[in-house]
């Protein structure tokens, strides 16, 4: 198997996606406007299934992680951290975080697919209780993980968004 790119050049993520800019430089999905639905999500699924601690892994420069109430301990990581206090973290190489729920949204759709089976291989045998995930319809053969609650985000022509809650 080929060794995925994002293993062996990371910085080819340095710049960013244009799609946010100029409020963000990672991507539409983490504009404050396109987040409401997911800002309003996760902490009810927080205090619904008594989630203490939350690893947000792909967390960017915390655009809108940074203006939501989550309820339980938040820490989050990024391969390019954006923002202070974010945790330099590589999902493909780095050991998970220690925490009760993963979070990784809109991190496994701008992966090759050799790279994006990786991570989910391995988000999947964490020692956490729960991962949260955005689903991206386009990457369902390895992407489709049967979630305990599910929202939908946005659908277009082309593909259709899920926000997921996975029991691990």
């Amino acid at each position: 198997m080929k060794t995925p790119t994002i293993i062996t050049n990371p910085d080819k993520y340095k710049k960013g996606w244009i799609g946010g800019l100029p409020e963000t430089p990672c991507g539409f999905g983490s504009k404050f406007a396109q987040t409401r639905i997911q800002r309003d999500w996760i902490p009810k699924m927080v205090a619904k299934y008594a989630i203490t601690s939350i690893a947000d892994i792909g967390a960017g420069d915390l655009n809108w992680a940074s203006r939501t109430a989550f309820g339980c301990d938040y820490t989050p990581y990024d391969l390019i951290p954006r923002a202070r206090g974010v945790r330099k973290f590589n999902l493909l190489i780095d050991e998970l975080p220690a925490a009760d729920c993963l979070m990784v949204l809109w991190v496994i759709n701008h992966f090759p697919v050799t790279a994006a089976k990786i991570a989910m291989e391995k988000l999947l045998n964490g020692k956490s209780r729960y991962l949260i995930m955005t689903w991206d319809s386009r990457m369902w053969d390895f992407t489709d993980v049967q979630p305990v609650e599910r929202e939908v985000l946005r659908c277009s022509r082309d593909t259709d968004f899920e926000i997921r809650l996975v029991e691990l």
